[in-house]
């Protein structure tokens, strides 16, 4: 079990360090302008993939429905179908307005969605039998591989046309592999439904489960990157390319934080509720003034070292005024994802509340601040809305506790 865990952590947090790595050093040696519209459309990408995401992963898990249905690969089929003809639509419209870049091979507008949108299931019953192992070995091999591209094209310009194409062949390539990896290890099934016929019965089956695991992927994931296409069509490509660098850190903050919840969860309650008795209200400022000090040390030192190129936005304050907001967003959501499996344990209704206004109040302000504040009023975009969401769930959480004390 815990070797287990250990893979799940490792596949979780792999992604979002060699995104880091890459963006960090892509922002360092290639053209801002073609990087952001390449972002941006591997942004569009995932969220054609989240759209037409109907969790056959998750849905795998529900007993009914694995006993009914050995594979749920036709429910793939349909997704794969959706998210391609999504994302060649989308991309050919966006790219007129100049937003995002288009590959210069055009059928990968098909090629990768299929790929990446075939695996859903494959996923869901690699970890439900215990293929974490091969898991994680797909997510290190295709996070070298982000790596790589950039070296790539860093170490060979005339290849920098084809920087779309080799972001979506990476992603593409991530969903092929977990699909192969499931038809080696999978075992024997008997016949099931199939077709139109088995999309019906499924439905019947498990309507509710089907429709709520559509909803946390379409709203949830998909919002994940929809404000990087926002940046793109408000900031422009190279404000984008620098949004994408403090996402990169971001998605750091996210992911190890969701992997460290994981391990804690069952702890985390009693923790807080500890913390609550012995902690004063000076403790607490004396914590929050000291973390500040550290962020802005962090803040500091990453202009030093020219941790992102952040020259366009003038005066030495304010790139460290907007390095400091990379970094305070970056805490903020990494609080928010340890204590977000608390508040899931104490209501699922207000957790769902709760994650549906950080999605709306995420996107909201970050089209507002943008156009007022630009690139910085982005990064102060993730500030107020995991700092809403983080008071909002300590709120549950401190009612959650009286509730108990009084009963």
């Amino acid at each position: 079990m815990r070797k287990d865990l250990v893979y799940v952590m490792l596949g979780s947090a792999l992604p979002a360090v060699s995104n880091f790595v890459a963006v960090v050093f892509a922002l360092k040696y290639l053209d801002a302008a073609w990087l952001g519209r390449s972002y941006a459309l591997l942004a569009l990408f995932f969220v054609s993939i989240d759209v037409f995401n109907f969790g056959s992963a998750r849905l795998y898990s529900v007993t009914k429905i694995r006993e009914r249905f050995p594979s749920l690969l036709f429910l793939d089929t349909v997704s794969a179908t959706g998210s391609a003809l999504f994302f060649s639509i989308a991309a050919w419209i966006m790219s007129a307005s100049g937003a995002i870049a288009l590959p210069q091979i055009l059928p990968m507008l098909v090629i990768a969605p299929v790929g990446y949108a075939t695996s859903h299931f494959a996923l869901g019953y690699l970890r439900l039998k215990g293929g974490n192992a091969a898991i994680c070995a797909v997510s290190t091999v295709s996070a070298l591989c982000r790596c790589s591209v950039i070296w790539l094209i860093a170490t060979h310009p005339s290849w920098s046309l084809y920087l779309p194409d080799l972001l979506l062949l990476v992603e593409g390539s991530y969903g092929t592999m977990l699909l192969g990896a499931y038809l080696i290890v999978r075992t024997p099934e008997p016949a099931a439904p199939a077709g139109p016929a088995a999309l019906r019965h499924l439905v019947g089956l498990g309507g509710k489960e089907l429709i709520s695991s559509w909803y946390s992927n379409a709203i949830f994931s998909g919002a994940k990157h929809l404000d990087v296409i926002i940046a793109a069509m408000l900031l422009g490509p190279a404000g984008a390319a620098l949004y994408r660098g403090a996402k990169s850190v971001h998605n750091l903050a996210f992911n190890f934080g969701q992997a460290l919840a994981l391990v804690l969860h069952s702890r985390m309650l009693a923790w807080l509720r500890a913390l609550r008795r012995h902690l004063s209200k000076m403790s607490v400022f004396g914590v929050a003034i000291a973390i500040c000090a550290l962020l802005t040390f962090g803040a500091f030192l990453a202009f030093k070292i020219r941790l992102f190129p952040t020259a366009s936005l003038g005066s030495p304050s304010r790139q460290c005024l907007f390095l400091f907001l990379i970094f305070l967003g970056a805490s903020l959501m990494f609080a928010c994802r340890l204590i977000s499996i608390t508040v899931f344990s104490i209501s699922k209704r207000t957790f769902v509340i709760l994650s549906t206004m950080e999605v709306g109040v995420s996107l909201a302000l970050l089209s507002c601040l943008c156009l007022i504040f630009g690139v910085v009023g982005a990064a102060l975009s993730v500030v107020v809305s995991c700092g809403s969401v983080l008071l909002a769930s300590l709120v549950v959480v401190q009612r959650s506790a009286h509730a108990i004390r009084v009963d």
